[in-house]
């Protein structure tokens, strides 16, 4: 049961937000169909252990949640003249024994549209509590009979967490990360293409050598091929495999995903792979979208719809709240590769500058 209650000393623009994260939900969703109808059921399950962690994790972000036998059904509460719940009776009774409620809340179970006085139904608790007055049923009291019908086949369906990964920075690895994967990769890359090249290069010269020229544009040909080949299935095959990931994404704790967190398919991974080349048509600003864009895609993973989460992103599993920090690596890879982009930026600029002299002299 989720209370709609903040634990002590915690601060509510925190907690909602986070808690929105780990029922992967959208904030305005979980403002909307949960906080609204608060307390309210958010699972039922015959594994205590299971609802004790989900407890746990709830409390751990600063949010209330109870946990109650589900027995005698499951009914909603006209509290403040809005519909509470869906929630068991025995929380409602819980309520009233604790004068949070009147007795004679209005109550009806999940599927109807009939509210009756929780006193009427539990006369143990006509006594004790004094009659409220009769809840102003205008605008409200349409909405509240409206609420047991939306849960009439599922009471809980309204809360179960969204499909789509939400965005938040514990969820997501950003630019610089995937910079420092990336780059890892590279290098792998270009070490198995340089051996390649190698051996292809040997082959060309002899070709040459033996007077043959189409010998040689063949053995450049396969060269450039074998390259793209190479990349394609580093990238496709492990990315789609069970690993999720490249090596470099491994070395910085990431992992490829769908819009909903699962493992991809070798057919988009390959698409993902070959989406890169639009990132970079324009001064790689499809893959600098990483580093703002609300779930930190490039434009390769708008276009097929992908992620590049943390490793402990799993799905059906509580989503992480706290962000893993970069690895002392990962930093020293992006601070080398921003010097080298530097230097060879400075590199270009003065020879321009040279050849220009050397023009001006004649």
């Amino acid at each position: 049961m989720l209370t709609g209650e903040l634990s002590p000393g915690y601060d509510a623009t925190l907690v909602w937000p986070a808690l929105a994260g780990y029922f992967r939900m959208e904030p305005e969703k979980l403002s909307g169909q949960l906080l609204a109808r608060a307390p309210v059921t958010i699972k039922e399950s015959e594994d205590l252990a299971k609802l004790q962690n989900l407890q746990a994790g709830i409390h751990a972000i600063g949010a209330e949640a109870e946990l109650h036998p589900a027995g005698e059904g499951a009914f909603f509460a006209l509290v403040d003249n809005r519909p509470r719940g869906p929630v068991p009776r025995a929380f409602i009774a819980e309520r009233v024994r604790l004068g949070y409620w009147p007795g004679d809340v209005p109550i009806a179970p999940v599927g109807s549209s009939t509210w009756t006085a929780f006193s009427a139904t539990q006369p143990a608790y006509a006594v004790p509590f004094p009659a409220a007055a009769e809840p102003a049923y205008g605008a409200a009291a349409a909405a509240a009979a409206e609420a047991p019908a939306a849960f009439a086949t599922a009471p809980v369906a309204a809360v179960a967490p969204g499909d789509l990964l939400p965005g938040g920075l514990a969820i997501h690895a950003g630019f610089w990360r995937r910079t420092a994967a990336y780059v890892m990769d590279g290098f792998l890359l270009a070490v198995v293409g340089w051996v390649v090249a190698l051996v292809l290069g040997i082959g060309m010269l002899g070709a040459l050598a033996g007077g043959s020229l189409d010998g040689a544009l063949g053995a450049m040909m396969l060269q450039w091929v074998s390259g793209i080949v190479l990349a394609w299935l580093y990238f496709a095959l492990q990315e789609s495999s069970a690993a999720q990931a490249t090596l470099g994404k491994r070395a910085m704790g990431l992992k490829v995903t769908d819009d909903y967190g699962r493992r991809i398919g070798f057919g988009r991974a390959t698409g993902r792979f070959f989406g890169k080349i639009l990132s970079g048509l324009i001064l790689y600003i499809g893959f600098m979208l990483a580093g703002w864009t609300d779930r930190r895609q490039g434009l390769h993973d708008m276009i097929c719809g992908t992620l590049v989460v943390f490793r402990a992103v799993e799905p059906g599993q509580p989503l992480p709240t706290t962000r893993p920090p970069m690895p002392w690596y990962g930093w020293v890879i992006n601070i080398l590769t921003v010097l080298l982009l530097c230097l060879s930026v400075f590199g270009l600029i003065a020879g321009i500058g040279m050849l220009g002299a050397q023009l001006g002299n004649y």
